[in-house]
């Protein structure tokens, strides 16, 4: 684990103080931490690539997997990607 040192202007401290309080935690570096964990997921989602979206969105529209009449049709398939 990471130390840092930071320093927190007025409006910060106290948002840091009020997830604190509001989730029972014990320290203010734990306060932090579900800052970070929470605005980070968020952000990361915003840069999933279009390729992935538009692979769940296939897999949600037609399922997870895909019925083949012949071992040469699964073949063409794999070949295709």
């Amino acid at each position: 684990m990471s130390q840092v040192t930071v320093t927190l202007d007025k409006d910060a401290d106290r948002v840091v103080g009020v997830v604190k309080s509001l989730y029972g935690l014990s320290s203010k570096d734990k306060a932090i931490q579900l800052i970070i964990h929470e605005k980070g997921d968020e952000m990361l989602e915003k840069h999933i690539k279009p390729s992935f979206v538009k692979e769940i969105r296939r897999i949600e529209k037609q399922g997870k997997y895909k019925k083949f009449s012949s071992i040469e049709e699964m073949v063409r398939e794999i070949e295709k990607t």
